[in-house]
């Protein structure tokens, strides 16, 4: 065959579109075969899931013992785990000096061998072939798009320079040169934009495409996958997704990840994040996370990003406009939950928010061509639109009233399957199942939707359907038939009993009677039960957290204004950990904090000495030798960690990003302090204790000078690339920030009091309740900090008419908020008036369309994914 003909029916093997549901049946069955038919025999019966288990086939992996199957399954699995990667490099540094003992293979083990290598090999052909990588077939990953500047392709020893419509292949290494940027384009249509000295490779495995960043940053327009994910790999985080636009930075502190649109996941060190639209993850403490305006301004694109986040802002701000369903003083639904419930939502019928919510979206479309052309891209791929989903949620609400119910019981160690209550306030709800469930059988999904008229005479098929039962006006729905007998039982009865003669019956009935819209509530009290020893020392649980009772979390508008809170109650006064948060008390330190402030976190909290006690006492019973490290470091510096440390600091800390953020973020941190003196003295022994150490050369300088009355220290290090810090002491505060003139701006703000706290946009964030302070605020306000972008933009003269007006949308609707917390004897309270517990306009656009969270899968299917027409 002809290589051009070759290359055709291998383009239109790879471009054909096979269901997602098909890929994943096939997957799991290649998976399971690959683990129990292919694997070395000491292993067969060993499935590959956990991290533990991979990490146990490296050995034979670098000695090339394992089976080919077994060989690429660890190797497709490193290339997405972090942790893994990590442990490969580290047994392979530690193997490199040694030389592995080789015995002979008997006739016996030849004859295996020879059997297990024809069916492995058939499977690896299989799976590698469709994944291009079998040797000679040189696979093309994508190609380069354009470039300003110059892009060099990197292939072992060789580097060369490439021009736009460069094939790029597996193995070559993508780099940008200075002052360069350039666009890669993947074989599935994701875009790379790389910024200048970023460096990129490509590879292709069977879970999906992986991007490896090994420096510089990206700008990522993922495609949607039909087959697997796309992923970025870092050398210390990896994120996937199935089509969004996001940006990762690698650097030598760590890495940062910025959504632009849609929702990725991140794997790092610090655990693992879900973040949307206008979010930050960063894989290192001392990476900060920065405004997503900044992290994109280098981007040719940047200004059509900047136009779609303001057409979101838009967007959010008239949904956040819909009037809400109306508060509910009572439920006649709570006495049918299960009588061991320990997790109860409740939620209001959406019916009349979802159609103005699709009208709005449809309004926006028709005004903004940014929005245009990424809602037609969301298009692509198949599948049900957000129109459709919402038009089947708006219809089966319809038929309900005003509330639904979620609860799920735990008899013992273990949580039973969730029963949804709803009333029935129109008829014909029955029809509209019964073409629900006859559409999902028809297209035999797996779970889907089986309507039941006798609980006690249903037989359970496959896949845990959801079963609904309708008896008059009452619709009780779950996946378990238990669950649902007993629910049909309890409503049959009629009596008051079981659960309502419960505390957490009566914890959510007072919930209900300060007016409820969205509620959840959890007996946390049940819920760590097996973390706690009957002696009551904790297992796992930080101290003063064994005595947890309730959880509950709630969103209500009440005259136009949001109202969202959670509250953590216990059963006895706060103390250990749960202690931390003081008593609400005055902020004199916001009193340095102007009102151009983009971000603030200020909090009241318990004795720093106690503090501190708590947390000598957590780290001195665990393992290690913290009690003899701590003694050691208190007799080299000579310093008393509770006297030195803790007893000069009082109760309050700010941390405040106040000005400009360009060129320099301007940050200022104001601690609390009653004895500067004892404090500054401690300053004094710990920077001569660290240059008595050993740090290759490098020390510590301490400056004083004197401006007018007030005296300002400057702290540096002789290496030049470290930050220099200042600080000075002003009325029982230290206010430490990275220039002198910052500090004395703050001085200068609190003396003339054109403070924060003063102003009318802080002010009109403020909570009508019976509180005079708070123990704890995070204030955020964006949009000044947009605005020098935005302006920079608009001044290169390339923007269009319609980029202007979203990006002028961006920055006014870019609304301050604020979340705020109240530490009390026995509860921690914690409430915003913006926003809905993160649920954002990001969260809603991708609720039908490969999102993480999916409205019908909520509800257990009874609102199906319409099938598209012949």
């Amino acid at each position: 065959m002809k290589n051009d003909k070759l290359d055709q029916l291998l383009s239109t093997i790879r471009n054909e579109h096979v269901d997602d549901k098909v890929v994943a049946s096939a997957g799991e069955r290649v998976w399971s075969a690959l683990n129990h038919e292919i694997a070395a025999p000491e292993t067969s019966s060993h499935m590959l899931r956990a991290c533990e288990d991979f990490q146990a086939l490296i050995p034979g992996y670098l000695r090339k013992e394992l089976a080919p199957a077994r060989s690429m399954l660890l190797e497709d699995h490193v290339h997405a785990c972090v942790r893994c990667r990590h442990a490969l490099e580290q047994t392979r540094t530690v193997r490199a000096s040694r030389r592995p003992e080789r015995k002979p293979l008997t006739l016996a083990g030849w004859r295996w061998a020879m059997g297990a290598a024809a069916v492995a090999a058939m499977a690896f052909v299989a799976i590698a072939f469709s994944n291009g990588l079998l040797p000679g077939q040189h696979t093309v990953r994508g190609s380069v798009e354009s470039v300003n500047g110059a892009v060099y392709a990197m292939s072992g020893e060789n580097v060369r320079l490439v021009p736009a419509g460069y094939r790029i292949s597996s193995g070559d290494r993508m780099r940008t040169a200075k002052d360069s940027t350039a666009v890669l384009r993947l074989t599935d249509g994701s875009l790379i934009e790389m910024s200048e000295r970023a460096g990129v490779s490509v590879s292709r495995a069977w879970r999906g495409t992986t991007i490896h960043l090994d420096d510089g940053q990206v700008i990522v327009q993922a495609a949607k996958q039909h087959n697997g994910h796309l992923f970025v790999a870092t050398d210390d985080c990896l994120v996937s997704v199935k089509g969004t636009i996001f940006s990762v930075n690698r650097g030598l502190k760590g890495s940062r990840v910025a959504v632009i649109e849609g929702v990725v996941r991140v794997d790092s060190g610090e655990g693992t994040a879900e973040i949307t639209a206008g979010q930050e993850a960063t894989s290192n403490p001392s990476v900060s996370k920065v405004p997503i305006q900044k992290e994109i301004a280098w981007s040719k694109d940047s200004a059509k990003y900047l136009a779609l986040l303001g057409d979101f802002a838009i967007l959010q701000k008239q949904l956040a406009a819909i009037p809400g369903p109306g508060l509910r003083y009572s439920s006649d639904l709570l006495p049918y939950v299960p009588e061991d419930t320990v997790v109860y939502a409740a939620i209001p019928n959406l019916s009349n928010t979802l159609g103005e919510a699709s009208r709005l979206f449809q309004d926006r479309l028709q005004q903004s061509a940014a929005l245009r052309e990424w809602w037609r891209k969301q298009q692509k791929g198949g599948g049900p639109t957000l129109d459709e989903l919402l038009s089947q949620l708006q219809k089966f609400n319809s038929y309900l009233g005003d509330e639904i119910v979620f609860a799920s019981g735990k008899p013992g160690p273990t949580y039973t399957a969730p029963v949804i209550l709803a009333r029935v306030r129109q008829p014909g709800l029955e029809a509209f199942l019964a073409e629900q469930e006859k559409r999902l059988s028809s297209n035999r999904s797996e779970g889907g939707l089986q309507i039941v008229h006798d609980p006690w005479a249903v037989s359970p098929k496959p896949g845990e359907p959801l079963l609904v039962y309708l008896n008059n006006d009452l619709l009780i729905a779950s996946p378990s038939v238990p669950e649902l007998q007993q629910a049909v039982a309890r409503a049959k009865a009629g009596t008051e009993r079981g659960f309502q003669n419960t505390p957490f019956y009566q914890q959510i009935a007072r919930a209900y009677q300060q007016g409820a819209e969205w509620l959840f509530c959890a007996d946390m009290e049940q819920i760590v039960v097996e973390n706690v020893h009957e002696n009551g020392v904790s297992k796992g649980l930080p101290s003063g957290m064994q005595d947890v009772r309730y959880l509950t979390m709630e969103h209500r508008e009440v005259a136009g204004k949001t109202e969202n809170q959670a509250a953590l109650t216990f059963a006895s006064d706060r103390h250990g950990v749960a202690s931390w948060l003081g008593a609400p008390a005055a902020m004199g330190s916001l009193e340095f904090v102007s009102p151009d402030a983009s971000m603030v976190t200020s909090v009241v909290i318990k004795n720093p000495r106690s503090i501190l006690e708590d947390l000598f006492q957590m780290l001195g019973s665990g393992e290690g030798n913290f009690s003899r490290d701590l003694a050691e470091f208190e007799a080299k510096s000579g310093v008393r960690v509770l006297d030195d440390i803790a007893a000069p600091l009082g109760g309050e800390v700010t941390m405040a990003f106040d000005g400009p953020i360009l060129p320099t973020p301007r940050w200022k941190l104001i601690f609390e302090v009653y004895d500067p003196t004892t404090l500054q003295g401690t300053i004094d022994k710990l920077i001569e204790a660290y240059n008595r150490e050993n740090h290759q050369g490098r020390s510590l300088q301490l400056a004083r000078k004197e401006v007018g009355s007030q005296t300002y220290y400057a702290l540096r290090n002789s290496d030049p690339g470290k930050p220099e810090i200042d600080y000075s002491f002003v009325d029982g505060y230290l206010i430490a920030a990275p220039d002198t003139a910052t500090i004395s701006r703050a001085i200068q703000i609190r003396q003339a009091g054109f403070t924060l706290t003063h102003s009318r946009t802080f002010q009109a964030l403020l909570p009508t309740d019976g509180y005079t302070n708070f123990s704890g605020i995070f204030y955020h306000n964006v949009g000044p900090v947009v605005g020098p972008v935005a302006e920079q933009l608009k001044s290169s003269g390339t923007l269009t008419p319609q980029q202007r007006q979203s990006i002028d949308a961006l920055t006014a609707n870019s609304a301050p908020g604020m979340i705020y917390a109240y530490g009390e004897r026995d509860r921690i309270l914690v409430a915003s008036n913006t926003g809905f517990m993160g649920f954002d306009l990001g969260t809603l656009l991708n609720l039908g369309h490969n999102g993480p969270f999916m409205p019908q899968m909520m509800l257990g299917g009874a609102v199906s994914h319409p099938q598209p027409t012949q």
